[in-house]
């Protein structure tokens, strides 16, 4: 008898030790995860809904969510994916996807989709050509979560002092350069221009890209040849969109004299400050102006050559790196954040999910003319190393507005770095 109540006796001092050493087994807290999301800072404000959100739904899962600027984001991914420190998830410019697919740097995502409710029927549900730069041999590598596409953006009131109809906006190269001319004004005349006409991008290789290439299109030319395998820039097409992209500043003086160092950032503080008459934006650019201005905003087809052209279908995905360590985790948030549901509010653009792209929020002035937008829009070429392409288009411009380099030698020497960017 004593035997058994010492046993018993033991037996109870066991579980206290283990409740002391580890709580109430009714009120431990499961042990967290860390899943590691890169971004570019864009979608901050949805990110204040979405994290609590998730990590309630999912009480093992702490988000870690790390903003990189645009300008860097596609190097610091390059480093990330070809080392063993790069996070689970990663927003990626949709004209970088197929390039990290190429280089074998991305998880194929394919077959294990078809374990999630809210992504086996994922390419269904979806316009398939917001797919096409995530796949590379019919095999899906990266998940498009938004889609949209650039467009004239314009202030009204600018247009309407210059005595120019903000109904009736350029559709033309020859227009541009004539409403630009009109809306450049020294208002004091003090011999400085306090308002230019147009914002032209210099800097930041995805947001020359974006703006450039359109241009190049609209000439009938293209960075590359159809085999992908070298440059195609060196042409009488290239020469004729570079030109007309940089003499808004070279000849014709009406772009700010900073357009070699903007972004597409400071281009749209330009336009908040009234300081720029038109600039190229998207939608969330735009919804920022709208934010944190009381411009009564023109938006509108991009213009070309000859009348409205298309514009680079643009738009973020989100890829698994190969090297990813919480892939389980990433596979949980990917199947949460593939809900129509979440796809109607978390992007500022539309979102990829067709279902979702009829919630109520879309119904207005901005949304529909990005809408009209979109029908007029294309995909990149697929090439082997689009960031690096980005790179070398960007400082092409760059030599030419600051004058180191005329059009014909800036074309000749970026083609020669495209075709050994190429060349693999």
């Amino acid at each position: 008898m004593k035997k058994k109540t010492l046993a018993v006796l033991f037996c109870v001092l066991l579980l206290a030790g283990s409740v002391f050493a580890n709580g109430s087994a009714e009120t431990a807290a499961p042990k967290q995860r860390t899943l590691t999301i890169w971004y570019e800072g864009n979608e901050a404000e949805s990110f204040t809904r979405l994290i609590p959100e998730f990590e309630s739904a999912n009480p093992g899962i702490k988000i870690e969510l790390v903003n990189i600027p645009y300008s860097n984001l596609a190097n610091q991914e390059l480093v990330a994916c070809q080392s063993n420190a790069g996070p689970d998830l990663m927003w990626q410019s949709n004209s970088w996807v197929n390039s990290f697919a190429q280089m074998n740097l991305l998880e194929d995502l394919t077959d294990e989709m078809q374990k999630y409710d809210n992504l086996k029927n994922f390419q269904n549900e979806i316009n398939p050509v917001t797919l096409e730069l995530g796949k590379l041999d019919e095999r899906i590598y990266g998940l498009p979560w938004s889609t949209e596409a650039m467009s004239l953006v314009y202030n009204k009131d600018m247009f309407r002092e210059a005595g120019l109809d903000p109904e009736n906006p350029p559709r033309t190269w020859a227009e541009m350069i004539e409403y630009a001319q009109k809306l450049t004004v020294d208002k004091n005349g003090d011999g400085i221009i306090d308002q230019y006409g147009f914002a032209v991008c210099g800097n930041a290789p995805g947001n020359c890209w974006f703006r450039f290439v359109p241009d190049l299109w609209s000439a009938g030319g293209e960075i590359a040849t159809s085999d992908l395998k070298h440059g195609n820039i060196d042409t009488k097409e290239a020469l004729e969109a570079l030109k007309y992209y940089t003499e808004f500043l070279t000849q014709y003086h009406v772009a700010p004299e900073s357009s070699v160092n903007n972004n597409s950032g400071d281009n749209r503080t330009l336009f908040i400050n009234k300081k720029v008459a038109m600039y190229i934006d998207g939608q969330s650019g735009v919804m920022n102006v709208q934010k944190e201005s009381n411009i009564d905003v023109g938006i509108c087809l991009w213009p070309g050559k000859n009348g409205p052209t298309t514009a680079g279908l643009g738009g973020m995905y989100v890829v698994m790196p190969k090297n990813a360590k919480n892939k389980t985790d990433a596979w949980t948030f990917l199947n949460y954040f593939y809900d129509t549901k979440v796809q109607e509010w978390f992007p500022v653009a539309f979102p990829v999910k067709l279902e979702a792209q009829k919630a109520e929020r879309f119904n207005n002035y901005r949304d529909e003319r990005y809408r009209e937008q979109l029908a007029h829009t294309r995909n990149f070429q697929l090439l082997g190393d689009t960031p690096t392409c980005q790179t070398i288009i960007m400082e092409m411009i760059q030599s030419v507005l600051s004058g180191i380099a005329t059009p014909e030698q800036a074309l000749k020497n970026a083609n020669e770095q495209i075709t050994a960017a190429l060349d693999v």
